[in-house]
């Protein structure tokens, strides 16, 4: 699940959102210290609410460990310390819960300041 978490940080920080929508399942929500969207349409438009304030973001991993869940065996969820730059400038501190579903697909994302 982390190759899947970093594509999703190289989408995010080119503003792609048509390539992002293969990594999302139907029932996704974004949660963060000021927004919060449930299903993929609302994701997208906040997404793209974010992509539209800013100039440019580049989205660093720093840190990322992935969780099992239960006897499966499979990684489902994955914790991510990330270094987040807008507009060449603002740097801004930030982990990213990130839930997947058995499929792979990302069901939820909860971002922290921090």
């Amino acid at each position: 699940m982390n190759d899947i978490a970093e594509k999703y940080f190289k989408l995010f920080s080119e503003k792609d959102l048509e390539g992002l929508d293969e990594l999302f399942d139907a029932d996704a929500t974004l949660r963060d210290w000021e927004i919060e969207a449930i299903g993929k349409p609302n994701v997208f438009i906040a997404m793209k609410e974010i992509f539209d304030s800013v100039e440019s973001i580049n989205v660093q991993p720093v840190n990322m460990g992935s969780f099992v869940a239960g006897f499966t065996g499979k990684p489902v969820t994955v914790v991510a310390e990330l270094d987040i730059v807008t507009n060449g400038l603002e740097r801004l501190a930030v982990v990213d819960i990130i839930e997947f579903t058995d499929e792979g697909k990302i069901l939820g994302i909860r971002a922290f300041k921090g």
